[in-house]
This record gives structure tokens, sequence and C-alpha cells, in this order.
């Protein structure tokens, strides 16, 4: 086990996200979840991808009612359908229901399809929580909504201000921030800043016999036991 040494970790709530979203809130002790910033079109929070037709990615989603980038996401509702989310489970079914661990999956995944939440950050807040319990990860999760508004800081100022409420001393960002983010700049601001970088080794046995990178946690979840996934969590280290 990495040592986690204080850390916080602030990232907007996406629909069943990849192994490398999960491997953050493992990494930390306190995992914020954005829900008071803008809903982003086209993104993935509210679609991601499983394994499809003839081996490749196909995107695997829910609707939002009068998408808006304007709208912060815990401002923003999705469609409630129970029969749109019977039609998800039956896509699972028929791309996944040979795989070896479907029906342990499904036990976890089924629940949030049907879950009628009409708000779409509690609704993935709901997800994120019922995933990693699943996956094993004891992070404490919460929203930020239930702390405090957006405000008008830049996103630095925010996570400083985050960081001195909860009193922790790192911030921890996927690799991805270091377009955003400097170790220099947080410095000045008196908090520590580092990447989790995902290591290339993570790979399973999929139907396909070359491994599609980067799916959504469910088609790990159907081919992988929770001992395994588990294990992938800490396949990581930080720079």
């Amino acid at each position: 086990m990495i040592d986690k040494k204080d850390r916080i970790a602030i990232m907007q709530p996406y629909f069943f996200p990849y192994i490398g979203y999960w491997q953050l809130i493992h990494a930390v002790d306190l995992y914020v979840v954005a829900d008071n910033v803008h809903y982003i079109k086209h993104h993935w929070i509210n679609r991601n991808r499983i394994l499809g037709e003839k081996d490749q990615p196909h995107y695997f989603g829910i609707e939002i009612s009068h998408a808006n980038g304007n709208r912060h996401i815990c401002e923003t509702k999705r469609v409630v359908s129970r029969k749109q989310a019977e039609y998800l489970c039956r896509v699972l079914k028929f791309y996944y229901s040979k795989a070896p661990y479907y029906n342990e999956a499904m036990e976890v995944i089924k629940p949030i399809l049907m879950d009628e939440e009409p708000n779409l950050a509690r609704y993935l807040f709901k997800q994120l929580k019922a995933v990693a319990g699943y996956l094993g990860i004891k992070t404490e999760i919460i929203l930020l909504s239930d702390v405090t508004p957006r405000g008008d800081c830049t996103a630095p100022e925010l996570i400083r201000r985050i960081c001195e409420h909860f009193g922790h001393s790192t911030f921890t960002s996927s690799i991805n921030g270091n377009i955003y983010y400097t170790k220099e700049a947080f410095r000045e601001m008196g908090v520590n800043l580092d990447f989790l970088v995902r290591n290339e080794d993570i790979r399973y046995k999929q139907r396909c016999e070359e491994f599609v990178p980067d799916l959504s946690i469910i088609d790990a979840m159907m081919y992988c036991s929770r001992e395994e996934l588990h294990d992938m969590l800490d396949l990581y280290h930080f720079v």
C-alpha cells in the first residue's frame, strides 16, 4: 500500500469513469466531488465507453434534461426513464453476459442505472459511493456543494481554501492536471502538489485478443474479480 500522506483530491463527478479515476480516489484520504462547477457537454459527466460491436469502444450513458454549459453540475437534471434504464441493462447483458463476473458486477450496476434520483450531481455521487464500496475503497467522499459555494475565485485558490478548511497539506491531481497547475504556484500558497500517474501495466483479459484500454470501470468489473480490481488500484506512482 502506498502511503497517502494526508492527501486530498478534487474532481468533477463522471459516469462510471475508467480505472485511473478510482485510483485517484483510492490514493487520497479525502475525495471532494466538484459538483458546483460548470457542466461540460459531450464529456464524461454523463457517458463513458464500454466494449461494443467488433470489440470497439461503444458510448454508453444517461440523458441530460436541457443540457446547458452555463449551469453547474449540481443544478443539472437528468432524464429519469425506467424504459431507458432497462435498455441500458439490456445493452450490458448483450455485450457482457458471458463475462466471468457479469452477475456480481450487475448487482452493483443495475441499481445505479435504475435509480430515479433526478439531480445529476446527487445521482453521480451515489454511483461513485456504490462503486467505490465494490472496489474496496475506504476513502471519504463528499460533495463540494455541501461544503462551500463555488464562488468567484480561481481553481487553485478554491483548492487552497478546501485544503485549509479540512486541514490537509497535500493536493493530489491526475497527471492531466499539470496542464493547469504548477508545484511552484501551489508551494507559494502553502500547499504541496503532486500528480498521480497510472502505471502502464494495467491490463486484464477481455473477450478480444488485443486489449482495449481506458474503458469505463464497467468493463473491468465484468472481467476482473473484486480482489483483482482492488489490486489494480495500487498500480500508480506520484511525480
